[in-house]
Formats: C-alpha cells, structure tokens, sequence
C-alpha cells in the first residue's frame, strides 16, 4: 500500500496542477482537461501497483526481510558478546598462565637447589666416610707394622740371646736344662693322665 503521506501530497499536487491548467484552459471540459493532465494516468498507476503490492506481498516481503535482517542483527551481536566473553576468559588464562610459568619456575629453582644441598651433603658425608675408613686403615696398617716389627726385634732379641747364652752356658747347664724342661714336661703329662 502506498502510504497516507505521500497519496496526499500527490492529490495536492494534481489539484494545484488542474488549477494552473484551468486557468489557461477555460473553455476546456472537464473531461479534456482531465486527458490533458495525465492525472487519470498517474492514478492508474498508483492503483495498479498498489494492487500489485498487495496481491505479492512486497510490504510483507519486505518487513519478513527486515524481520530476517533484525533477528541476524541480534544474532550477530549475540555471537560478538561470546566472542568477547571468550576473549576474556583467554586473556584471563592467558595472565593466570606467566603466573603459573612463574610458579613452576620458582618451585624448580627451590627443588634444584635443595637437590644440589643435598647432594653437596651426601658427597661431605661420603668424603668422611672415606677419611675415616682411610684413617682407620692406616691406624690398623700401622699397629700391624708395629707389631711386625715388635715381632723382628723379639725374634732378633732372641737370636741375641741365645747366641749369648750359647757362648756363656756350658754344655753341662744345657744339659741340665733340658732334663728339668723333661721333668716338668712328664710331671704335667702324669698330672693329666
């Protein structure tokens, strides 16, 4: 349908347009005047594609398009909140992210620098235990040199004295001795017996 507005300004301006032409053209009749105008045309016309509009719906088709275009507006701006909610949800992970990179940084110096104290105080505590097993060892290497050599100057003592023995004992008093070492030795066997 054509809308109220424009029909009235259209009217207004073809009774305008019959005044003029009536002015010039007062012997006319009413019906030439009309043909002369083009009014009846211009009617015509207007009525014709009104009838038109309303018989394909062109005013429905076009709100159902506005219609259409309105609910994809609102659609669109729907799908851009969400967009931007995403958006923010990915810059707040985004910034929770450096701090956990960070955290896990800080937690990984901690852990390798306890791992490296203790592994400084295992190796101490190794190395101690090697001084004192190597203190050990000495020490026992040391009484077994000593007792070695307590072993050879006894045994040099020895030799000693029985080389001095022999050059100052007869061979009557070692033969007395060996008879009083036979003795005791067939008293301690009978004592047994």
């Amino acid at each position: 349908m054509i809308p109220h507005i424009e029909l009235n300004s259209f009217l207004h301006q073809a009774s305008m347009y019959l005044l003029v032409v009536q002015e010039g053209h007062e012997s006319l009749s009413l019906m030439e005047r009309i043909q002369n105008s083009n009014v009846v045309n211009i009617l015509l016309v207007v009525f014709i594609l009104g009838f038109l509009a309303k018989k394909f719906n062109l005013v429905g088709g076009i709100d159902a398009q506005r219609s259409k275009i309105s609910t994809e507006i609102l659609t669109i701006e729907n799908q851009k909140k969400e967009a931007l909610a995403q958006l923010e949800a990915a810059k707040s992970r985004t910034a929770n992210l450096k701090s956990e990179v960070d955290e896990i940084l800080s937690t990984a110096r901690e852990s390798a620098e306890s791992l490296s104290a203790q592994i400084l105080a295992d190796a101490k505590a190794e190395s101690a235990k090697i001084v004192e097993n190597a203190k050990k060892r000495v020490e026992l290497e040391q009484r077994a040199s000593i007792k070695e050599l307590e072993k050879r100057l006894l045994n040099d003592a020895l030799l000693e004295a029985r080389s001095e023995l022999a050059n100052t004992v007869t061979a009557q008093d070692q033969k007395r001795s060996v008879e009083t070492f036979l003795d005791e030795l067939s008293q301690l066997k009978g004592g047994r017996s």
